[in-house]
C-alpha cells in the first residue's frame, strides 16, 4: 500500500529531486537502515558522531530504496542512475515528514511521555490501559528504546487509519532535544513520569533536569500536563505548563489531584490504591510488579488515562495485566539461587528505590546485590555512587554486596577510607563475572541493577 507520493515526500522535507522524477511515483515504506531489504523504499541517510549512511546509498538502492534523501552537500554520493530528494539536513527532513504523516490523523489521541526514570514502565502501563480499552490493533505506542530524535518519528511514521491512540515515548540527556520532538508528535496529554538525577552531566541540576522535561508540554496542542507534586523543579514544570487547561498532579501523599497508597508487595507483585480526589472515587490494584516506584509509575499513567475519559475501573483492570519487557525484574532460575536482573538502567533515585522494594521481603542473609556503574550523573557521579553503596550496606548489613565498574569501585575506595566497607569491589564487569557467581549460594536471590552501559547481564550464568 502507498504511504507516500514522491510530491507528498518533497511537500513534507522540501528539497529537490536530482534527477528529475514523477512526481506520481509512491513509495510504500520508510527506513534508515540500509542493510534491511523493503520494497519501495524512502532511505533517508541520517548522519551520526560515528556512522554516516551517505556511505551506504549504494546498499539502499541494492536493498530496494527507490528514493533516496541525502544532504546536498553530499550529492557526489549518489549512486548511478538513482532517484534523490537533496536537502540540507536529513535529519530534520526525516522528522519533517514524521510530522507530515502524524497530521493525516486529526482525530487520533496521541500521548507524550518523558522522565528521569520509568519511562518504558509507565509506557507498557499506558499500552496495557488503552489496548484493555481500544483493542491492541487501536494503539501504537514506541517499541523498545526508540524514544530520541530518529526513533520518535520511526514510531510516528508506523501510524495508520486502525490506531486510535499513540501512545509515544522521549527520551533526552541534552538541552533542546524534548521539545522539537514534542512539536512533532504534537500530542493532546503529556506525561512527565520523575524528576530525578539523571544525564546531569549536561543537564547539571534538577533545574536543569525539569527545564527541559517540561517542554513536553510546550505544544498549543497539549491540553492535560500530568507530572509528579513535589518533584525537583516543580515551579518550574508548573510554569511551562501555565497554559495548559488541566492539570493532574500525582503524589504517594495527600494533597495532589490522584494520590496512590502503596500497601507493600513481594518478589511477585504488589498492591496499591488510587484515589482521585477530584471524584472521591477509588480503586484497589493487584498486579505482577514490584515496588512503591512501579505505583507511583502506575498513578501518572492513571492521571492521563483519567484526562482521556477513562473511568479508575477500567485502568485497573489494564493495570492488572501489564508486563514489562526486556531487563526489567526478569527472574531466572541458576542452581538453586533466584536471579532478578533489572540492569536495564540506573539512577541514583531508581537504584535506591529498588533497594528499598527489595527491603520489604529480601533477607540480608540469602541476598547478593550486584551494584553497577551509574553513567552520565555528570559532576556529582562520586558522591551519587557513595550514596547508593550507602545505602545499600545501611539497608541490608548481612547482605553480600559487588560494586560493579570504575565509579562504584571509586566510590566504594573514598567510602573505606572513613569507614572500612564490607564490600568487594571488581573495577569492570568481566572481573566480576567469577567473583559474583562465587558468592552465591542456593536458595539465594542475586539482584543485578546498573546503567545498561555497564552490562551487568552478563554476570548471570547461561545454562
Amino acid at each position: 500500500m502507498a504511504l507516500f507520493t514522491f510530491a507528498e515526500v518533497r511537500e513534507a522535507c522540501g528539497g529537490t529531486f536530482s534527477p528529475s522524477v514523477d512526481p506520481e511515483a509512491v513509495i510504500d515504506t520508510v527506513s534508515t537502515d540500509s542493510r534491511k531489504a523493503q520494497e519501495n523504499m524512502l532511505f533517508f541517510a541520517l548522519e551520526g558522531e560515528r556512522f554516516d549512511a551517505h556511505d551506504f546509498l549504494e546498499d539502499a538502492v541494492r536493498n530496494g530504496a527507490v528514493l533516496l534523501c541525502v544532504s546536498a552537500k553530499k550529492a557526489n554520493k549518489i549512486p548511478f542512475g538513482a532517484s534523490a530528494l537533496l536537502v540540507e539536513d536529513t535529519l530534520k527532513a526525516y522528522q519533517a515528514l514524521a510530522a507530515y504523516h502524524r497530521n493525516r490523523f486529526p482525530a487520533l489521541k496521541v500521548i507524550a511521555l518523558t522522565g528521569s526514570s520509568g519511562k518504558t514502565s509507565s509506557k507498557e502501563i499506558l499500552r496495557s490501559i488503552f489496548q484493555h480499552v481500544y483493542g491492541k490493533d487501536h494503539v501504537l505506542a514506541t517499541e523498545g528504546n526508540t524514544n530520541n530524535q530518529i526513533g520518535v518519528p520511526q514510531n510516528l511514521l508506523k501510524l495508520n487509519e486502525d490506531h486510535q491512540v499513540a501512545i509515544i515515548e522521549m527520551g533526552t540527556n541534552h538541552h533542546g532535544e524534548i521539545e522539537p520532538l514534542a512539536r512533532i508528535a504534537l500530542p493532546e496529554a503529556a506525561l512527565i513520569v520523575s524528576i530525578g538525577s539523571c544525564h546531569l552531566e549536561f543537564l547539571k541540576d534538577l533545574n536543569g533536569v525539569a527545564t527541559e522535561k517540561s517542554h513536553i508540554f510546550v505544544p498549543e496542542t497539549v491540553k492535560t500536563a500530568v507530572f509528579p507534586a513535589g518533584c525537583g523543579g516543580q515551579s518550574i514544570i508548573e510554569q511551562t505548563a501555565a497554559h495548559v487547561s488541566e492539570k493532574v498532579r500525582f503524589s504517594d501523599a495527600p494533597g495532589a489531584e490522584l494520590q496512590m497508597i502503596y500497601h507493600g508487595g513481594n518478589i511477585d507483585g504488589s498492591s496499591f490504591e488510587l484515589i482521585d480526589h477530584r471524584s472521591g472515587d477509588r480503586v484497589r490494584v493487584q498486579w505482577n510488579l514490584p515496588g512503591r516506584h512501579q505505583a507511583m509509575n502506575a498513578a501518572g499513567a492513571a492521571g492521563i488515562a483519567l484526562a482521556s475519559g477513562l473511568t479508575l475501573e477500567q485502568i485497573a483492570e489494564g493495570i492488572r495485566t501489564v508486563n514489562l519487557p526486556g531487563l526489567r525484574m526478569k527472574k531466572t532460575e541458576h542452581g538453586g539461587a533466584l536471579w532478578l536482573n533489572d540492569a536495564y538502567n540506573a539512577n541514583p533515585d531508581s537504584m535506591c528505590a529498588a533497594l528499598g522494594w527489595l527491603a520489604e521481603f529480601a533477607d540480608p542473609a540469602h541476598l547478593v546485590l550486584a551494584l553497577g556503574d551509574m553513567a552520565e550523573i555528570g559532576k556529582d557521579s562520586m558522591r551519587s555512587h557513595i550514596r547508593v553503596l550507602t545505602y545499600a550496606y545501611e539497608t541490608f548489613p548481612g547482605a553480600r554486596i559487588a560494586a560493579v565498574g570504575f565509579r562504584m569501585t571509586e566510590a566504594l575506595t573514598a567510602m573505606s577510607m572513613v569507614v572500612p566497607k564490607k564490600i568487594t569491589a571488581f573495577p569492570s564487569v568481566g572481573e566480576a563475572v567469577e567473583g559474583v557467581r562465587n558468592m552465591v549460594r542456593e536458595g539465594d536471590l542475586v539482584f543485578l541493577k546498573g546503567s545498561r552501559s555497564t552490562g551487568l547481564e552478563i554476570l548471570e550464568p547461561q545454562e
